[in-house]
């Protein structure tokens, strides 16, 4: 309304991504990203930023590259193998690597391989059911946001499966790999 550039400082990642029409990501007085709110979501260029936008915040799981192809890489986390839609064609097989997956981005699996562990919390929230979950061998809780219809409770045993077309994968110095999967475009090819 005003034609005016307008620049807000805020610590708060969710009114920064309510407000802004461009974000700039800062730590420590350095630049770590510039965008618009959904491109900082969806493309977060490293681990800071991942863990940063978003609330709850993204998930990161340490593991190795088990292969790294130019469409879709193979990672190990906690013994279980999971594939996600990254050029990590880069990286070396054994490389230490990080596993990024948004709350919303796992699955309660019904076979085969995942993160196993026990749910801590459940909070209900209408529209989905936040689970808190102590999977196996890390240290903080891993947030699922699942369907309401769900039905867990705490003490529960669960298994989690990353979405492979939504994770994300960052190399040990906390930078992403290029995710082969554009799921910005995928919403504006939906929507048209």
């Amino acid at each position: 309304d005003l034609q005016a550039t307008m620049v807000y400082v805020t610590h708060d990642q969710v009114e920064a991504m309510t407000l802004a029409d461009r974000i700039v990501v800062l730590s420590a007085g350095r630049i770590e990203q510039v965008g618009a709110p959904l491109e900082l979501y969806h493309h977060p260029r490293n681990l800071f930023v991942a863990g940063f936008i978003g609330s709850p915040k993204m998930n990161l799981f340490p593991g190795s590259l088990t292969s790294g192809g130019s469409e879709t890489s193979e990672v190990n986390v906690q013994g279980a193998q999971h594939s996600a839609m990254v050029d990590a064609s880069q990286g070396q097989a054994g490389d230490k690597i990080y596993l990024g997956v948004r709350p919303e981005h796992l699955n309660v699996a019904t076979s085969g391989e995942g993160l196993s562990g026990e749910v801590v919390t459940v909070e209900h929230l209408g529209d989905a059911t936040l689970v808190y979950a102590k999977v196996d061998g890390l240290d903080d809780l891993v947030t699922a946001s699942l369907p309401p219809q769900l039905d867990l409770s705490r003490g529960q045993s669960v298994v989690l499966q990353p979405d492979p077309a939504h994770s994300h994968i960052f190399n040990a110095e906390g930078i992403a790999y290029k995710r082969s999967v554009d799921p910005l475009q995928e919403q504006r090819s939906a929507a048209a």
